[in-house]
């Protein structure tokens, strides 16, 4: 069986749950763990929403979706979301002596929430704000899809 094969699949209701319990969870506390919890609720979030998109039976699953990952940005265009509607996805900075390169895109917050690598905290609050945009209109979205 190939790594493609094995992968978990899900489907609009499970990234629908997924997107509430994960950003409920994210809710009750202030560090990388709970916003690591926010990263993935928008990004199942906005998955839920590219399939009511394209398909109103919700028969779709991840199998079918294009692989755009984590990369937040990738679906927002997929989605045809513009910035107006919550404001472009900030860059960070990494206060990492090992990191150099920045400012990062806001698909790689989700790593070095997880792997313990300190932002910029000013950058932190700003993915964190971009977050608390995206989860309303995201939550108003699936609100009216069904």
């Amino acid at each position: 069986m190939s790594d493609s094969d094995d992968k978990i699949h899900a489907g609009f209701s499970q990234f629908k749950k997924a997107f509430r319990d994960h950003w409920e969870n994210g809710l009750k506390g202030e560090d990388p763990s709970y916003y690591l919890l926010r990263f993935y609720s928008v990004e199942c979030g906005l998955k839920s929403m590219y399939i009511h998109k394209k398909d109103k039976f919700h028969k779709m699953n991840s199998k079918d979706m294009p692989g755009h990952g984590h990369r937040l940005d990738c679906w927002l265009e997929a989605l045809e979301i513009s910035a107006s509607e919550i404001g472009p996805p900030p860059r960070f900075i990494l206060n990492s002596s090992i990191n150099i390169t920045s400012p990062r895109e806001i698909h790689r917050s989700h790593e070095a929430w997880r792997y313990g690598v300190k932002m910029d905290p000013a950058r932190e609050r700003l993915l964190l704000e971009w977050f608390d945009k995206a989860e309303k209109y995201i939550k108003d979205y699936l609100q009216e899809a069904m």
